[in-house]
């Protein structure tokens, strides 16, 4: 009974350890499953978040360039634009110096003339007053003829340089004043000043 006993022990010890044995090794096998599928959820999660990383870092550069890009047109712009209104400024000091008192008479007579040549009567020529006293009297002389057919020679006030011609009833209007003179100049010379700042 003794060999029958020990044999059983023998049989349960061998069963138990067997049976240890195989539970250890499902529940080895089940936790390098689980350790295999934590790595891989974690090198895809990494994965996920390096990828988001680099669109969020890529779309932030292609911002900034954007942006920088956008800021450099503006710049350009800008200093264009003070770039035209120098030339501007120019161009309208040189027209008004030019515009002295014996050229501004020449001017009117050759409008007025012009004008008359055309049909055009009954004219007003408004002149600048700082410029009225200078340029009058020699215009009266000049055009006689023209101030007989009622014309008249008349000083303006929001005049600084330059001269106006107007026909009385309203019907024509001609500005000949430095503003206008600089716009019409501006105008045709702005466009060879673009170019050339365009390069």
């Amino acid at each position: 009974m003794d060999v029958q006993l020990k044999e059983l022990i023998d049989k349960i010890k061998n069963d138990g350890v067997k049976s240890a044995e195989e539970e250890a090794e499902r529940i080895l096998s089940e936790a390098r499953d689980e350790a295999e599928s934590l790595v891989r959820k974690a090198k895809d999660e990494a994965k996920h978040i390096r990828a988001t990383a680099q669109a969020d870092a890529q779309r932030a550069e292609q911002s900034g360039t954007e942006a920088l890009k956008q800021a450099g047109r503006d710049l350009q712009q800008v200093v264009r634009a003070n770039i035209e209104g120098i030339f501007n400024s120019i161009v309208n000091k040189n027209i008004t110096g030019v515009l002295d008192a014996k050229t501004m008479s020449e001017a009117v007579m050759a409008a007025v003339r012009h004008l008359a040549s055309e049909g055009a009567s009954n004219l007003d020529v408004q002149l600048p007053e700082s410029e009225f006293a200078a340029v009058e009297q020699g215009l009266r002389k000049q055009l006689a003829e023209e101030l007989a057919g009622g014309m008249e020679i008349i000083p303006f006030k929001g005049l600084d340089a330059g001269f106006h011609i107007a026909v009385k009833d309203g019907s024509a209007f001609y500005d000949f004043s430095d503003k206008e003179l600089t716009a019409m100049l501006s105008r045709f010379l702005n466009p060879r000043l673009s170019k050339l700042l365009s390069g």
